[in-house]
């Protein structure tokens, strides 16, 4: 029964078509946020929504079903399928409106649950995987520069009054979108002192994402030569 099950959901043509299903949401997600467009089309929206329910209800109980061990229901992407079909069904409970409200915004899951049906997905996950030691250092390298760019630039403008730099706890919004080379201009040093800490910091950035690339795009590429050679 189960190897039935596996192999009916492991059919191209199914998963294709939940691919399709899972896209379709999408675009009625971001068509419903139109005000105009949601009640004209609420009917057809409302239909919509409760046959994808059904489906993602039914391939959510046939995996279950189909689970080696209890402990499997617990995987991410089992749990994913359940997130992206709970909303629908809270919505028949006597909820605060503000908190029904967010929980609709689970209905993005079902964007998530396409990861299950591409192999790249697969990839990068195992890339990620590959080089989790050199990617825990990484973050804890970019935490530490954060936090000495916090420190230097609060000692640098804490006296010129911009708020932003009040203390080094303010300074941490600075620190990451200068480190990650956002720079969304809403804070800014105006010292000497300040620009050269902004400098080093914008260099040590731009060299953080080099490392991760490199990391991330080495063992990738093994992973898929691996795999060709298969």
């Amino acid at each position: 029964m189960k190897n039935l099950i596996c192999k009916f959901l492991n059919n191209k043509k199914v998963e294709y078509f939940i691919i399709g299903l899972i896209f379709f949401n999408l675009i009625s997600f971001i068509l419903q946020t139109d005000v105009r467009i949601n009640l004209k089309f609420a009917h057809f929206f409302n239909i919509f929504e409760i046959f994808s329910v059904i489906i993602f209800t039914v391939e959510y109980f046939l995996r279950i079903i189909s689970v080696k061990q209890f402990k499997d229901i617990f995987k991410p992407l089992l749990i994913v399928d359940l997130i992206a079909i709970l909303p629908f069904y809270l919505s028949f409970v006597t909820l605060n409106t503000m908190f029904l409200r967010a929980i609709r915004l689970f209905r993005l899951f079902r964007l998530v649950k396409i990861a299950r049906y591409i192999d790249a997905f697969e990839n990068i996950k195992q890339a990620f995987i590959k080089r989790k030691n050199e990617l825990i250092v990484t973050f804890f390298i970019f935490s530490i520069a954060v936090l000495i760019s916090s420190i230097a630039v609060y000692f640098a403008e804490n006296q010129t009054g911009n708020p932003a730099f009040h203390s080094v706890i303010s300074s941490f919004w600075w620190a990451i979108v200068t480190c990650t080379t956002v720079g969304y201009g809403d804070a800014y040093p105006v010292t000497t002192l300040g620009k050269a800490v902004a400098s080093i910091t914008a260099i040590f950035g731009v060299g953080l994402h080099g490392i991760l690339i490199g990391v991330i795009s080495s063992a990738l590429y093994e992973i898929i030569k691996n795999k060709d050679e298969v």
